[in-house]
């Protein structure tokens, strides 16, 4: 599959590059503008379909219709205007074409090895392609860039959207895309400390996370281990998933410590139970060696799960 994507690559490169040679500078230089007003165009019709029809699928399709429309404009109103200067076929003419068409080339392919790389069959291959490395290390230059302009560009990253559906990836679906950097400061739910972006990092193959670093108390997550992160991820306070799970940690950027939020949510307000708050990591983990149970490596144990069991062994809890 590897060597599919160097092939992929080399073919939309070789044809850009002969297309705008044949064409001459003169339809190279309107191809820029082509391409240029297509995406445009394009993301421009995704995020009003998307906010109007609620679909990922109508966005995509808006995204294509109007993309095509563009580039297909703009050759047939050359071709109406019988538009062709002969400055373009010179040999310097055609020698910039095949510079532009190389870049050309070069865009479609980084618009395409990301998508092709999310499907089953790619994910496999887009990693150890040798053509494909460059786009891949590029791409969270695409999510700064969203984020700088807050564009409400179609991310191909999918997550769960419930915190309780983590690491389940039969669970994972397309999210609205969140301006990350927004969310710098945001209140760590382990020391209440303000948390600072560390930026987009690619974890592996396609996959683009987020980080954020507690300076404080050292905490990592993509957002979920902060009280506003939480919130704009899940629509959900961690008060409230806490109380029902147990302590929480990042799937994304596992810290090895699940906490319990700790203090009022600066969000909604609200705050731990008296009884919930005496049910720290400790005394859980105090409880299991005591009654023989063993951790798994990794692992967020849910208050639900010890009530079980200590209902099996037939122990009063602690509570």
């Amino acid at each position: 599959m590897a060597l599919f994507f160097d092939a992929f690559i080399l073919l939309f490169v070789g044809l850009g590059i002969f297309a705008e040679v044949r064409r001459g500078l003169f339809f190279a230089l309107f191809d820029i503008v082509r391409v240029i007003g297509g995406i445009g165009a394009g993301f421009g019709a995704y995020s009003l379909c998307h906010r109007l029809f609620h679909s990922y699928t109508a966005g995509f399709i808006g995204f294509g219709i109007a993309a095509l429309a563009v580039v297909m404009l703009v050759p047939a109103i050359l071709w109406w205007l019988k538009a062709n200067p002969a400055w373009g076929m010179t040999t310097f003419g055609r020698a910039a074409a095949g510079i532009i068409g190389l870049g050309i080339g070069l865009l479609i392919a980084a618009v395409f090895v990301p998508v092709l790389g999310r499907t089953r069959a790619g994910q496999a291959g887009v990693s150890h392609s040798i053509l494909a490395r460059p786009f891949l290390e590029t791409m969270p230059a695409l999510y700064y860039a969203a984020d700088a302009f807050n564009l409400d560009l179609p991310m191909l990253n999918t997550r769960a959207i419930r915190f309780e559906d983590e690491g389940r990836a039969e669970r994972a679906a397309l999210v609205d895309r969140i301006n990350y950097s927004r969310l710098d400061g945001s209140t760590c739910i382990e020391c209440r400390a303000a948390v600072k972006f560390a930026g987009y990092h690619r974890r592996f193959e396609v996959a683009v996370s987020p980080e954020f670093v507690c300076p404080n108390c050292g905490r990592r997550s993509d957002g979920c281990q902060t009280f506003e992160g939480f919130h704009r991820m899940y629509g959900r306070c961690p008060v409230d998933v806490s109380d029902a799970l147990g302590p929480i940690d990042c799937g994304v950027w596992p810290n090895d410590r699940p906490v319990y939020p700790r203090g009022s949510c600066p969000v909604d307000g609200k705050v731990l139970g008296p009884q919930i708050r005496h049910r720290t990591t400790e005394h859980i983990e105090n409880w299991r060696v005591r009654s023989g149970l063993r951790p798994s490596p990794n692992s967020v144990l849910s208050v639900a799960s010890v009530v079980n069991s200590i209902s099996v062994l037939g122990l009063r809890p602690w509570y």
